[in-house]
């Protein structure tokens, strides 16, 4: 990571997931929809379970309820969010650690998701390579991010000047659906489904780890 982007990192308060989904009704419809929308594309029961950039583990918790009998693990960068993360969640494994080096062993997880994370990265190809790595073979990934269209870059915009001001200067790169998956593909990881959510604004790949 960059210093501007530790520095962009650094003043999201601990429990901004929490809060905002509780009391901002655009966060709390975004960030449902996008639950609502992994949990749709799992399948079975996964033994083990990696949120890649979990935050202080909102996502990964809600993640957790549904599968109870999965072995769940976060990690991120944003140490005061993992220390939040622990102390709230418990029984989820959090560990502070970069994307670019994720700290597991290769084909350590079934499940990898990554969700609004790349955007933020100094090198998204080097995060899914890494991704692969840990899957087990067969194992499924889930990666999510705004789709960059124009209702995205417009209320984008708008969020930023009025309550999101804590990520100005956080994106580092920009994607949509064909940019993505031709990264995608060039990792050798296979495109099981693609599509948009929340008015076509962000995007989501189930992906699949064949050898």
């Amino acid at each position: 990571m960059n210093d501007k982007h530790n520095h962009v990192i650094e003043q999201v308060p601990v429990d901004y997931y929490q809060k905002g989904i509780e009391r901002n009704v655009f966060q709390r419809i975004w960030h449902n929809n996008k639950l609502k929308i992994v949990l749709r594309l799992i399948s079975g029961t996964p033994e083990s379970i990696l949120d890649i950039g979990c935050a202080s583990g909102w996502f990964i918790s809600n993640i957790s309820k549904k599968f109870p009998k999965s072995k769940c693990f976060g990690i991120d960068i944003y140490d005061k969010g993992i220390r939040y993360a622990k102390k709230i969640y418990p029984k989820i494994e959090f560990k502070v650690a970069d994307a670019h080096k994720i700290p597991y062993k290769k084909n350590s997880f079934d499940l990898v998701i990554c969700t609004e994370v790349l955007e933020h990265l100094d090198s998204p190809k080097s995060a899914i390579l890494e991704i692969k790595r840990v899957l087990k073979k067969e194992g499924i990934a889930i990666i999510e991010l705004d789709s960059g269209n124009l209702l995205f870059s417009i209320v984008w915009y708008i969020w930023r000047k009025l309550w999101g001001k804590v990520w100005n200067d956080s994106h580092l790169h920009s994607f949509n659906i064909k940019k993505l998956e031709k990264m995608i593909q060039s990792c050798d990881l296979e495109v099981i489904n693609r599509q948009k959510f929340n008015l076509g604004m962000a995007m989501i790949f189930l992906l699949k780890k064949n050898e």
